[in-house]
């Protein structure tokens, strides 16, 4: 999509859960906070007045959702040909966008229920005619109920976090530590399309109750996101600080400062918690418990029944186009300096995850030290440092 580094911030939820905020790929790029799509890209015409930092996302959501790339609509990858109409197919697309849109508001209250997914199914052009051979026909005369199989009884929500805090070292341990130092490497997003790795070098520093710090070196600099106990920033290559936004990564970032969001206050991240099935996730058996945050989309945490630990977490980015699906898988479990469990390796799928697997990113974690000094100070917003 662009050949600066996607904007995977609202994406990095792997650092909300298990090391808390996010990854600051956006810092490098302008502010878009309150901005329209028109006022920061050229030649909008269907997507008017929504979000600027919204417009990269909805357009990956559609690769995903068509199962293409940039080229399908644009005539390249370079974003400073995206602008341009030579694409037929882009003047298509808009059609379809609009149709999507007014379908919604004239039967669905405005409600996201119709997508571009709807009839795609991740493919150019939508199915419309029965495929045979059809699937084998469910007998539904009175009388003549299916014999289903006994589904085993679940445990608890409770019953499954305290299985998982016992896992992670006890509460007593976990509230033992107060201050946390991260270093990892992973490979950020970057070139026309995201498709090319940029190694990233990480430090993280978090401090109870909800002080955090993110660093990435990178070859041409340095990046920096922070939540300094209300507000959450990001620091671009060019020193540019801002707010993050929109009002959703925000209150995500928020939620996500708290220290113990990963263990002890996990349950406290929402207003509902509810064990909906078992199920496997990567080869292993696990509980899928749905968490429900106050005023956001709910997320699904899948537990591993046997050891106890977290394996994935899937939520959604909500867009102008839908609501876009990203998956975060743990694995690795390993000691830290104080013997707390914590996940080594940690995978990020996006939506568009088929048609670019390379905007797959995972973090491996190289030292987790607990309880190290960190000077309050340490996290204080900077200021935007001068032109050079």
């Amino acid at each position: 999509m662009s050949t600066r580094l996607m904007f995977t911030q609202r994406a990095a939820a792997v650092f909300g859960l298990m090391i808390a905020g996010a990854l600051g790929v956006a810092a490098q790029q302008p502010s878009m906070a309150g901005k329209t799509a028109e006022q920061v890209y050229k030649n909008i015409k269907v997507l008017k007045g929504t979000p600027a930092d919204q417009l990269n996302l909805s357009m990956h959501l559609v690769e995903g959702e068509l199962g293409v790339d940039c080229t399908f609509c644009h005539v390249d990858h370079d974003p400073m040909h995206f602008p341009l109409d030579d694409n037929k197919r882009k003047d298509t697309a808009r059609k379809m966008m609009q149709m999507v849109m007014d379908i919604n508001k004239s039967n669905f209250d405005g409600k996201q229920v119709v997508t571009c997914y709807t009839c795609h199914q991740g493919h150019p052009d939508p199915v419309s005619t029965l495929v045979l051979p059809l699937p084998a026909a469910v007998d539904s005369f009175i009388g003549l109920e299916e014999e289903k199989p006994v589904t085993p009884a679940l445990p608890t929500v409770d019953q499954i976090l305290d299985k998982y805090i016992q896992a992670l070292g006890g509460q007593q341990a976990l509230r033992g530590v107060t201050t946390r130092a991260i270093t990892a490497t992973q490979d950020l997003s970057s070139g026309p399309g995201g498709k090319i790795p940029l190694p990233a070098q990480i430090e993280r520093y978090q401090k109870a109750p909800n002080l955090s710090l993110t660093i990435e070196h990178v070859a041409t600099g340095t990046l920096a996101e922070g939540f300094d106990g209300k507000t959450a920033w990001a620091q671009n290559l060019k020193g540019v600080v801002t707010d993050i936004g929109p009002a959703v990564d925000q209150a995500r970032a928020h939620r996500n400062a708290d220290f113990y969001i990963d263990s002890l206050n996990l349950k406290q991240q929402y207003t509902k918690m509810e064990v909906t099935a078992a199920k496997r996730v990567n080869g292993r058996d696990a509980y899928e418990v749905v968490g429900y945050p106050a005023s956001d989309s709910p997320e699904q945490l899948y537990f591993d029944t046997l050891t106890g630990l977290l394996l994935r977490k899937h939520s959604v980015l909500p867009s102008p186009l839908g609501e876009a699906p990203f998956q975060i898988d743990y694995d690795d479990y390993k000691e830290t300096s104080s013997g707390l469990r914590f996940p080594f390796t940690m995978r990020m799928t996006p939506a568009t995850s088929r048609t670019e697997p390379s905007t797959h990113s995972t973090i491996h974690v190289q030292s987790v030290q607990d309880n190290p000094p960190v000077d309050e100070a340490k996290f204080a917003r900077p200021l935007t440092k001068a032109a050079q």
